[in-house]
């Protein structure tokens, strides 16, 4: 495979990326626009995704993902057993809390936000599952600590019992995240919750990890 060929590749992927729940459908003017691709060289790219069953054409003539996309997300969620109950646990903190809450995994040098419930407040911090970061803000430092490779978190949550940051990843966000193990003691990911900052006085903070610990348990029992 030549380096022309793995640039091709990292394209096809950066196309279906461009994907969310908010941007369902993508003209090839969109995509041009945004991926600064000339078009002959996209549709190229677009007819090989749909060839492939990872992209197809709707009948404005604008692209979509296609049942491939299901098909890999299926199969990455099935590793992950008892999804519906994590998802009621999060919905509970969301209630309790009014923040957007979180389970995250660590794949590589990124995080990857596997579950969440998004706050239905006015000001929310909105993320869509199966989206990934760097490992930073809390729910980055937590699975860090816990890949023994910094022990300066672990020594945070060890005295704490969780890690709090604000406007690390983005401005004006904060997050406040807990080790999540399973009965056997193994580290499985982190539980946090994130919102606007001004939401996380230091009295909100106390009240947010408590909410958060009192579901630590349950989630321990889940993760088999």
């Amino acid at each position: 495979m030549t380096s022309s060929d793995i640039k091709v590749i990292d394209k096809a992927f950066e196309i279906l990326n461009l994907f969310t729940k908010d941007c369902r459908a993508l003209s090839l003017k969109n995509l041009n626009e945004i991926t600064s691709l000339n078009k002959s060289t996209l549709i190229r790219i677009c007819n090989s995704l749909i060839k492939h069953n990872f992209l197809i054409k709707n009948e404005s003539g604008n692209y979509q993902l296609a049942a491939g996309c299901w098909k890999l997300g299926s199969l990455y969620s099935s590793h992950f057993k008892n999804q519906s109950k994590i998802k009621d646990i999060l919905q509970v903190i969301c209630s309790d809390t009014g923040q957007s809450s979180s389970f995250w995994v660590r794949e590589g040098e990124t995080k990857v936000c596997l579950y969440r419930v998004n706050s239905t407040h006015e000001l929310n911090h909105y993320i869509e599952e199966g989206s990934s970061f760097p490992l930073v803000s809390a729910t980055g430092k937590m699975l860090l600590a816990y890949n023994n490779e910094n022990q300066n978190f672990l020594k945070q949550v060890e005295k704490k019992g969780y890690i709090f940051t604000s406007d690390e990843r983005l401005e004006n966000i904060a997050s406040l995240a807990l080790p999540i193990f399973n009965l056997n003691k193994d580290f499985c990911g982190t539980l946090s919750i994130s919102g606007f900052k001004e939401y996380f006085s230091e009295k909100k903070i106390s009240e947010y990890f408590t909410v958060l610990k009192s579901k630590q348990k349950l989630l321990q029992l889940i993760l088999l």
